[in-house]
């Protein structure tokens, strides 16, 4: 089956561990800590898909007043422990832990029939 290629009207937000992030990471698991040079190897990128914007800077004021639950989402996957988490969960804590870029092309290789299968 030959992919059929579609741009969907979205932007991707993609995001990638700091060595920040695996400090603290390492700061409440010290006994299984993480090294973040064998994080390098592997697909540790979350991909978020966001509304589709005119520009670049639209979506980035967006990212910024919408964050919280993104930025929950991450933290959680690291730490399910919510009383473990830093005490300011905020905008400077995303930029210090995680990296980040929005993507303007996403392109669905997929056909409809896809997402119905089960």
């Amino acid at each position: 089956m030959e992919p059929i290629l579609a741009v969907i009207n979205r932007f991707a937000l993609v995001t990638k561990p700091k060595p920040a992030l695996i400090q603290w990471v390492n700061s409440i698991y010290p006994a299984d800590p993480v090294d973040i040079q064998d994080l390098e190897g592997h697909d540790n990128l979350d991909v978020f898909l966001i509304p589709e914007f005119t520009d670049l800077e639209d979506a980035e004021e967006w990212l910024k007043e919408n964050y919280s639950p993104i930025l929950e989402y991450l933290l959680e996957n690291w730490c399910t422990d919510r009383s473990a988490w830093p005490a300011i969960v905020d905008w400077d804590l995303f930029e210090t832990f995680f990296h980040y870029s929005i993507d303007s092309m996403v392109i669905d290789t997929m056909d409809e029939e896809y997402d119905e299968e089960e």
